[in-house]
C-alpha cells in the first residue's frame, strides 16, 4: 500500500519526504532546490538536540513558539 502524506493527502516518494519530530508521522518536504514537491512542513532548529530537526505544517501551527526556530530554506 502506498504511504501518503499526513498534511495533503497526497502520495510520498522516497526522496522527498521527513518524519515529523512532534507527531511521527511523514511530509513532503523538498531534498534539493529542483525537486517538483510542495513542501507540507519545515526544518527547524531543535534546541534540545542542538540540530536541525523536521517539523510538519499541523504541527507548526499546533505549536506557534516553534516558528521563531523554522529555518527558511528558500
Amino acid at each position: 500500500m502506498e504511504e501518503l502524506c499526513h498534511v495533503c493527502g497526497k502520495p510520498l516518494d522516497e526522496q522527498n519526504s521527513s518524519q515529523c519530530r512532534l507527531c511521527g508521522r511523514r511530509f513532503h518536504i523538498a531534498w534539493s532546490v529542483d525537486a517538483d514537491v510542495e513542501n507540507c512542513g519545515h526544518v527547524w532548529f531543535d534546541r534540545r538536540s542542538c540540530g536541525m530537526a523536521f517539523a510538519c505544517k499541523l504541527c507548526v501551527e499546533e505549536n506557534p513558539e516553534l516558528a521563531a526556530l523554522i529555518v527558511e530554506t528558500q
